[in-house]
């Protein structure tokens, strides 16, 4: 038995052409490289002006590309020069790609941060949402889609509300890329930071960061370019204004590729997600001492439990070495929205689900799940 239930710490398998396309840039000498904003040709030009359509942007050169989504997050959260005083609200849902640079902004410059409570579900207490925002915070960042619950905020909504507040938003969407639609306007999102290896099934290396227009965030990262090399300072025009040092080619080849399948297989792809889903929640739910994490409501590809009897890394180390079953146990970087959902200290076992997942393949944890909990019962 070898299932793979682990999509939303890494998607696989990758998309088709990607593994190709990567080896193609790998084994093929690298020319000039083209990344400079007015080029209207080459791999990286390509590849932002794909990513810009799956977020609706007209202007790809608002589209910055990173390491992955943690550095995407750095380079937003730092990049706004928050000053002593400044406030940020943020759900407690958040990822530490976003919890420890504000904790270090906090430290080192003064900066306050407000925690927005969310319910057993996952998603954000309305009135407290209202009071933080009463307080005319700066920026307010919200995760598209919960790591642990697999939760879909409310975006549009919240967001909108935010920016009546005056204040500027950010969203991780490290969770919701090529699993929900995801338009910067319709979201009412001043920034969007994803990654490529998830949702999107691409290589690891590649992420991006949406600016939006008339938003200039302060360069954090500055040196070699390949265009404007005679200025003193880093070149201050986006996308350059962001990216600084040799850009991941293979990776960004491999992220190509991988948005092309997914502008071409999305709606079935998310269609397979929802169905095998729901078959694993049904599944669990029949299972003695589960408990789903927020209640197991959502329709979306991941699902935590605990099971009675088991702390959840045990559970999740079972899992894998005695039924060869790849899932996630632990907090997922997301320690906050466990207090709310009733799993903290310990976290959950995550299973995550994508189109590629297969009947046999839910079948197989259905049947370790329930035979790990017969053996509980026989204690």
């Amino acid at each position: 038995m070898s299932s793979y239930l682990n999509n939303a710490a890494e998607g696989w398998p990758k998309a088709p052409g990607v593994a190709q396309a990567v080896t193609d840039a790998l084994t093929t000498p690298v020319g000039d490289i083209d990344r400079d904003a007015g080029s209207a040709s080459g791999l990286i030009r390509a590849c932002r002006m794909q990513a810009a359509e799956l977020l609706g942007i007209t202007d790809c050169n608002r589209i910055v590309f990173t390491a992955n989504a943690t550095y995407a997050l750095n380079l937003s959260i730092l990049g706004m020069k928050l000053g002593n005083g400044s406030l940020v609200a943020v759900s407690a849902a958040a990822h530490n790609s976003v919890l420890r640079p504000l904790e270090r902004l906090r430290r080192e410059t003064g900066i306050r941060v407000r925690v927005v409570a969310c319910d057993a579900t996952g998603a954000v207490l309305e009135e407290d949402y209202s009071s933080i925002l009463r307080l005319e915070p700066r920026l307010v960042i919200l995760n598209h889609r919960c790591n642990v619950t697999g939760h879909v905020e409310d975006v549009p909504r919240l967001f909108a509300q935010a920016h009546f507040a005056g204040a500027l938003t950010l969203l991780d969407a490290s969770q919701s890329v090529g699993h929900l639609d995801c338009k910067a306007s319709e979201l009412h999102a001043d920034m969007i930071a994803f990654n490529g290896n998830k949702g999107l099934h691409g290589p690891t290396g590649v992420g991006a960061l949406y600016v939006a227009p008339g938003l200039e965030l302060h360069q954090t990262v500055v040196g070699g370019t390949g265009a404007r090399s005679d200025l003193a300072e880093h070149p201050p025009e986006m996308p350059m204004r962001l990216e600084a040092g040799t850009p991941n080619l293979a990776g960004l080849a491999g992220f190509r590729a991988a948005l092309a399948w997914h502008s071409q297989n999305s709606a079935d792809h998310r269609s397979l997600e929802s169905i095998r889903a729901a078959a694993l929640r049904r599944g669990l739910k029949q299972i003695p001492g589960v408990f789903l994490a927020g209640g197991g409501n959502e329709s979306g590809g991941i699902v935590s439990m605990q099971l009675a009897g088991w702390p959840a890394a045990e559970l999740g180390h079972c899992l894998q070495q005695s039924f060869g079953l790849t899932c996630r146990s632990g907090l997922h970087c997301a320690p906050l929205i466990h207090k709310a959902i009733g799993t903290a200290p310990e976290g959950t076992v995550r299973f995550s689900i994508s189109g590629f997942t297969t009947e046999e393949e839910v079948g197989e944890a259905l049947d370790a799940v329930s035979r790990v909990s017969r053996c509980t019962s026989l204690k």
